[in-house]
């Protein structure tokens, strides 16, 4: 046969045989396209096909199985870094950058979980009271340094022993507990909370220290709480599944304690740090509610919730029962950044509303109830206290800021600072009375550094940044564990904002209206008053080393965004929970 085809076909008419045949290398293409396009087809054919159930546009996202990791850095902004030598005293003698903070690796917070079913109640208002419960038990336990979930049904049923849950007969209430045990195994080992069981003590009590360390060796449960509170290993909660479905008393058992040997559960005593709310415990020492939750389910929980609340502020109020201390160096001339701070001593020392005002937590029977006659006092110290019964609000200025208001003056220039004795004043005056006189700067940071991130010391304190935009209250409301009403962030701008005299007995002014007359304690010999021409012209000042010193050259994550819990709370930690 000819290579190229003839006149005849060149003129365009070909006729369909006989064909030419193709060359080797065409051939061997032909061959491998085909190849491919059968892989291609076996894999797809191969590829699992979704089940119709497990299709929900409309349910919610299942929760993921907690990963094990080692890697404590943190991939978020680039202007701060994790690492274990935080303690030194300059951070870019690690980062190589002066704007970038080297801060400690970030606490892992261990997961608690609780089950929840949003269907199993019809009722509208009851829901809605069930969700700022959830809320509450979501911020109580967040601030003391845990990962609160809510599961549900679709964690129930990723388990791989929920298919022989679904043939076992049962009744309602057993049938309710083993989801919520389904669901925990699915989520591997933590804690498994009761939704009406809340942390109501210091955040370093002996148990709370303990399960934030996430090793939990058997399966556990605790005196006094009953179903309320468990935590145990993914072993063990899959050898009391596996026990509780093989048992021949599931028809007649109401709850998986009922079907397991009295070996399965290790007993802990009876923590004091935790109150559970259940039926019995409302009886008994909270009538009211009791009376309104047999009336009215909606209204009942609402004023729990309310009773909850108050309890968890109450408790914040025990523990830190010698006063709320604003860390105020440099007064008068640097009255100004502290307004955040006074304002925020002032919301956490008012007594939260109650229908039972004079009532304790479960777990305290013995508090001291909150007296708007004698409010929690109000110290202003100039030096840092680390004393475990008060509780520090620190404002850090830029040193800029510090230095001119300082020399009063908007016009700052090198010369003074040069011929100024005194080093690091603001690090000198908060640290004099912990570390005394004679020590340097770079010797002073290392303390302060451990007051304000280190374990043991950093959840007695909060610390603000004075050029930067004061805690949003939702931020402040999970930092502390329950709310602020009284806090009120648009009036702190007007405050500082307004024309308003200010003198240093100014502090025991409430910054809030609505708010008793406070306590102030004046330990120091700085008690001279400002002219009205005088606080205009620190105003003045504060506004213009505001827009020198840049807040986006300011570490997000700075010293004082992090907490005894960890960082600052963002949106996606509440997604995350």
């Amino acid at each position: 046969m000819p290579r190229y085809p003839s006149k005849a076909c060149r003129s365009g008419h070909y006729s369909a045989y006989p064909r030419e045949r193709p060359s080797p290398r065409r051939l061997w293409r032909y061959t491998a396209a085909a190849g491919c396009l059968i892989l291609i087809l076996l894999f797809i054919r191969s590829s699992p096909v979704p089940n119709a159930h497990d299709i929900n546009p409309f349910g919610r996202t299942v929760h993921r199985p907690p990963t094990t990791t080692s890697n404590n850095t943190h991939a978020g902004a680039p202007r701060w870094y994790n690492h274990w030598k935080w303690l030194q005293p300059f951070s870019d003698s690690i980062t190589e950058d002066e704007n970038r903070s080297v801060l400690p690796p970030p606490r892992e917070r261990p997961p608690i979980y609780t089950f929840y079913d949003p269907h199993a109640e019809k009722d509208e208002g009851v829901r809605a009271a069930q969700d700022e419960l959830l809320l509450i038990w979501k911020r109580a336990w967040w601030a003391h340094g845990f990962k609160p979930v809510v599961l549900g049904k679709a964690e129930a049923m990723k388990n791989p022993l929920y298919e022989r849950f679904q043939v076992r007969k049962m009744e309602n209430t057993l049938g309710a507990d083993m989801m919520r045990w389904l669901a925990w195994g699915y989520m591997g080992q933590g804690i498994l909370s009761n939704w009406l069981v809340l942390p109501m003590g210091p955040y370093h009590d002996h148990l709370l220290s303990f399960l934030r360390r996430g090793e939990y060796p058997k399966l556990t449960r605790y005196e006094g709480l009953g179903f309320g509170l468990y935590s145990s290993d993914k072993a063990s909660i899959e050898a009391a599944l596996k026990e509780a479905l093989d048992s021949p008393n599931l028809a007649t058992s109401t709850s998986l304690r009922g079907l397991v040997s009295s070996g399965t559960f290790a007993v802990d005593p009876k923590p004091s740090a935790i109150a559970f709310y259940n039926s019995t415990t409302i009886a008994k020492q909270y009538k009211a509610v009791s009376t309104l939750l047999a009336d009215s389910k909606a209204t009942g929980l609402s004023l729990l919730a309310d009773l909850i609340f108050s309890h968890l502020h109450l408790t914040f109020l025990n523990t830190y029962s010698s006063g709320i201390a604003i860390l105020t160096p440099h007064r008068p001339h640097s009255l100004l950044l502290h307004y955040p701070a006074i304002a925020l001593a002032n919301a956490l020392t008012t007594c939260p509303s109650s229908t039972i005002p004079t009532s304790c937590p479960p777990n305290n029977p013995s508090c001291t109830p909150c007296s708007s006659s004698k409010p929690l006092p109000i110290s202003t110290p100039q030096s840092y206290q680390n004393t475990s019964t008060f509780f520090t609000i620190g404002t850090i200025p830029h040193p800029y800021t510090l230095a001119s208001l300082l020399s009063k003056t908007t016009f700052l220039s090198i010369s003074p600072i040069r011929r100024n004795p005194v080093r690091d004043p603001w690090l000198l005056s908060t640290t004099s009375k912990t570390l005394g006189p004679t020590l340097g700067g770079p010797d002073r940071l290392i303390p302060f550094k451990e007051s304000v991130a280190s374990e043991s010391a950093a959840s007695k304190s909060l610390w603000l940044v004075a050029e930067e935009s004061a805690w949003s209250k939702e931020e402040l409301e999970w930092f502390f564990g329950f709310a602020l009403p009284a806090y009120n962030v648009s009036s702190l701008e007007d405050t500082v904002d307004s024309k308003t005299s200010m003198t240093a007995g100014m502090l025991a002014k409430p910054a809030l209206s609505g708010h008793p007359s406070s306590i102030l304690v004046e330990d120091d010999e700085s008690k001279s008053s400002l002219s009205d021409r005088e606080i205009e012209h620190q105003r003045t000042i504060f506004t213009h080393s505001k827009s020198v010193v840049n807040p986006d050259s300011i570490s997000e994550s700075r010293l004082g965004k992090w907490t005894g819990t960890g960082r600052r709370r963002t949106k996606g930690d509440d997604d995350e929970a």
